[in-house]
């Protein structure tokens, strides 16, 4: 399908946003999947049932489910240039995953086995980072101390990665902002993306911890949950768009954990919900 090259050319291949793996990515995706269910078929002739069917029919769950993103953004671009007169893509079903591993928080003694063996690794900032503000990946390498730190006020502005050009404030305390002045001495973490997903998971496959980096997250959405904090701010911290999400997916407790438990571990970084 030709328009599916013209779209990686022209909107993926330019923007200097986009990683090298990511452009190799979509290409191997043009080589290997649109290029042999599609040959030759005029853009204008796809219908949804053939997208349908050819989404259902990748074996792998998760290349699935990237492919029909890509398929979904290619269309939409189509139809929105007039280059399609129907939008084929408003009817397709979006591919279901049972191979989403539950990431729950970790445990009290999880916490203290990472935080102990993380203290003397470079991804110790950013295992506490995501602690306690509970900020996505991609949000946690955005931080810049210079530019999303308000001392005075004691609030840090986290950058949307979910929704574009939106910064969501989170209240903090005068211990960590010193935390991150001590152990940030650049006010950044510098990581490509991937680094501390393989980083942090590597730490607690040694701990033997079954666990992940998004875990991390969830993590600060309990300990927030078990200091008192009301649903509205945790929400609001975690930046989700629904409290269903904050209460039902990142307060999925495997252990009450008790308040006095964290202080001790965490002293002064989290603020006070008295």
């Amino acid at each position: 399908m030709r328009y599916f090259l013209y779209f990686v050319e022209n909107y993926i291949d330019t923007q200097k946003s986009i990683t090298q793996k990511t452009k190799d990515d979509w290409k191997h995706t043009t080589d290997n999947y649109i290029a042999k269910a599609f040959p030759r078929v005029p853009l204008d002739k796809v219908t949804t049932e053939d997208l349908q069917s050819f989404v259902n029919q990748i074996d792998k769950e998760r290349k699935r489910e990237i492919i029909f993103q890509r398929i979904v953004r290619v269309f939409k671009k189509a139809y929105i240039t007039g280059k399609i007169k129907n939008d084929v893509t408003a009817g397709l079903e979006k591919p279901e995953r049972t191979d989403v591993k539950e990431r729950p928080p970790l445990t009290l003694e999880e916490q203290q086995a990472l935080l102990s063996r993380a203290k003397s690794s470079n991804v110790y900032a950013f295992v506490m980072f995501s602690i306690i503000i509970g900020s996505r990946r991609e949000e946690t390498i955005r931080f810049n101390f210079a530019n999303d730190v308000d001392e005075a006020k004691r609030i840090i502005y986290i950058n949307e990665t979910k929704e574009k050009k939106t910064r969501r404030r989170v209240y903090t305390t005068d211990a960590f902002i010193k935390f991150l002045k001590d152990n940030l001495p650049n006010g950044r973490f510098g990581f490509r993306l991937n680094y501390p997903t393989k980083k942090v998971g590597d730490l607690m496959e040694e701990l033997g911890i079954d666990n992940c980096l998004h875990g991390l997250r969830h993590t600060c959405s309990a300990n927030l949950y078990f200091l008192g904090a009301k649903d509205k701010y945790r929400q609001m911290q975690l930046g989700h768009a629904s409290i269903v999400t904050t209460n039902d997916i990142y307060t999925n407790i495997k252990e009450n954990i008790a308040k006095s438990d964290l202080l001790e571990l965490y002293g002064e970084l989290y603020p006070r919900f008295d």
